[in-house]
């Protein structure tokens, strides 16, 4: 009888182990930003999304170069969520139907160029060029024109003067994204537009995200179109041309996790 007792015990404790490990590696539930206190999170580095993740309580964040890199380490299950920016995310959904952005946007943000401080004729030209494609339709084209069912995009015409070199991080889809040996997106369009007016070239460089401004700085390119948000840090380092596009930092999950 004793024996008996303690075979039931160990098979107790058994199931107990086994149902504890099940836990451990089960399915996290993240309903809403809170549940994100202690939680792995993906993001791009030096984004507003990597600044957001940093100050959620008990996070450990993993920082990327590329947004695809994040998505990866979440569909893996190396991460709970990632933090980016709503369009790109609303791509990488339509791409993958195991994740969903949960509701609550983070943020509300906005677009702009960026040029070296003091550039004050290539900003003058970068708005006068924003303000041209706006009063005439042609913005809302260009990025309507990269919906699945948008218009055809709009075409422009190099000049032949001295390069305008465009940094970028070419993993955002849809403002800047690699179709096969091009970079194209709404960012490329817009400075295609602005050398376009200014009759010179257009030459990209694509440059990870969080030494865009260094390179801006140290004159390796004349400006940054990389989705990049007007904030008060920011400001201190470049001069922003007028905004070109409304934003949000939004989070995004397995949908498992909001079983």
């Amino acid at each position: 009888m004793i024996q008996k007792v303690r075979f039931l015990s160990v098979l107790l404790v058994l199931a107990l182990a086994i149902a504890t490990a099940a836990c451990a590696g089960g399915e996290v539930s993240i309903q809403s930003p809170d549940d994100l206190k202690g939680k792995k999170i993906a993001v791009q580095q030096g984004t507003v999304g990597d600044e957001l993740a940093s100050e959620i309580e008990n996070a450990e964040v993993k920082r990327f170069n590329r947004y695809v890199d994040a998505v990866l380490e979440l569909k893996q299950k190396r991460a709970d969520a990632v933090v980016m920016d709503l369009t790109p995310a609303e791509v990488f959904i339509a791409q993958n139907p195991d994740l969903a952005i949960l509701d609550a946007k983070l943020t509300v943000e906005e677009y702009a160029i960026a040029v070296k401080k003091g550039n004050q004729e290539l900003l003058d030209g970068i708005n006068a060029v924003l303000a041209d494609l706006e009063s005439s339709g042609k913005l809302a084209t260009i990025i309507a024109s990269y919906d699945e069912n948008g218009p055809d995009r709009l075409v422009f015409t190099p000049g032949t003067g001295d390069p305008l070199v465009m940094g970028t991080e070419a993993g955002f889809e849809p403002f800047e994204f690699a179709e096969g040996d091009a970079i194209v997106g709404i960012d490329v369009d817009i400075a295609r537009a602005v050398a376009e007016a200014m009759g010179r070239q257009l030459e990209i460089r694509d440059i990870p995200f969080d030494s865009l401004i260094a390179a801006l700085e140290s004159g390796q390119i004349d400006f940054i179109a990389a989705g990049l948000t007007v904030n008060e840090e920011r400001k201190q380092n470049v001069d922003f041309s007028a905004g070109y596009f409304e934003a949000s930092q939004v989070v995004v999950v397995r949908k498992s996790s909001l079983q």
